[in-house]
């Protein structure tokens, strides 16, 4: 059986306690400091009456996006801000017709609410809708869930800012490194757009263009990839399944279990029960920074007063069901540590 090193454990686990920690600050320092003349933050305008409309890239039901929505949704609450959304949907409907079509969808549905705010998340939403449509309007965007880089959409404008989406790679691959024979990485993950741009970044930052990477459209052609990968690879993230089609959930959780033979993560926490450890991204940090910074827009400060930050909150995850089947034992420090911790399947 292993056991986790409790020294260098307890380094990257503290380091994300930190990480934590520091959002939570960050977060709560998005109003601009008071100045002179300014109104203290406890009696700031109402905004009663106001509108914000989010654009989501996704379906009602995808666990990152519905994460991200309760996060704009609790930070409204109580604003008496009047929230409407639209849904893309294009996980489910893969292809660049479909996602024009749904853009300009979400445009006649934003026209029609005419918002004072627009919150728009990942890529799809500012690729259809906010760059043709908005870019260039006096409507203040905030964006959030745009991985790593929003330059190529022209981004930040005068009326455009937000939350950039990036993942917390080093550290869970230095905690796989914990269990694995080698340094060998690939990634697993459904074929959409969003993850052919994640791999590329993965491996131009963090491994030198060497990590394996396998983008797959159906659930066989998963189970075929997984298997293999068990022997040309050391470590295995195991990404995102959204656009995978036939995904059966409990088929899948089974057959993993079944073929595990390598250290397996992810960086979304949403993905626990299928790998080894996650070191997962908050939606909810995504969907609360927006709103925050939508409120702040509703109040009379510029797009400009924000400045395009990444997100920073990360969750421990950690698979005992996993874990049993490749002889791993986390150390009590580890578990304590763990925001969620899969037991049974």
């Amino acid at each position: 059986m292993k056991s986790i090193r409790a020294g260098r454990a307890l380094g990257w686990v503290a380091g994300a306690v930190v990480v934590v920690a520091t959002v939570v600050w960050a977060v709560s320092a998005l109003r601009p400091p008071v100045t002179p003349g300014q109104q203290p933050v406890g009696a700031q305008p109402s905004v009663a009456g106001k509108k914000v409309f989010w654009i989501d890239s996704y379906h009602e039901g995808n666990p990152w996006n519905d994460g991200i929505g309760r996060g704009i949704q609790s930070t409204l609450q109580g604003s008496g801000v009047a929230l409407q959304t639209f849904h893309m949907d294009v996980a489910r409907n893969p292809g660049d017709a479909f996602a024009t079509q749904a853009g300009l969808k979400a445009k006649a549905a934003v026209d029609a609410f005419n918002p004072d705010v627009l919150i728009a998340t990942d890529d799809a939403a500012q690729k259809y809708a906010v760059v043709p449509f908005y870019k260039n309007t006096k409507l203040p965007v905030v964006f959030a869930g745009v991985n790593w880089d929003a330059t190529a959409y022209g981004y930040p404008t005068p009326t455009i800012t937000g939350m950039l989406e990036v993942d917390l790679v080093d550290p869970l691959v230095r905690a796989l490194r914990e269990y694995a024979k080698g340094d060998r990485v690939a990634y697993l993950s459904g074929d959409t757009p969003t993850q052919a741009k994640v791999v590329a970044t993965y491996n131009e930052r963090f491994f030198g263009g060497k990590m394996q990477v396998r983008l797959v459209k159906t659930f066989d052609e998963f189970k075929q990839a997984f298997v293999a990968l068990q022997s040309s690879a050391d470590m295995l993230l195991t990404g995102n399944y959204t656009g995978i089609a036939g995904w059966d959930e409990k088929a899948a959780k089974d057959f993993i279990v079944q073929n595990t033979k390598v250290p397996t993560g992810y960086v979304d926490g949403y993905m626990t029960p299928l790998v080894l450890i996650t070191m997962g991204k908050i939606p909810e940090e995504q969907g609360e920074f927006a709103a925050q910074v939508a409120l702040g827009i509703l109040r009379g400060h510029p797009p400009s007063d924000y400045p395009v930050v990444p997100n920073k909150k990360a969750a421990l995850g950690v698979n005992l069901v996993i874990a049993e089947k490749l002889g791993i034992v986390f150390t009590p420090a580890m578990l304590k540590n763990a925001t969620t911790v899969v037991r049974d399947q």
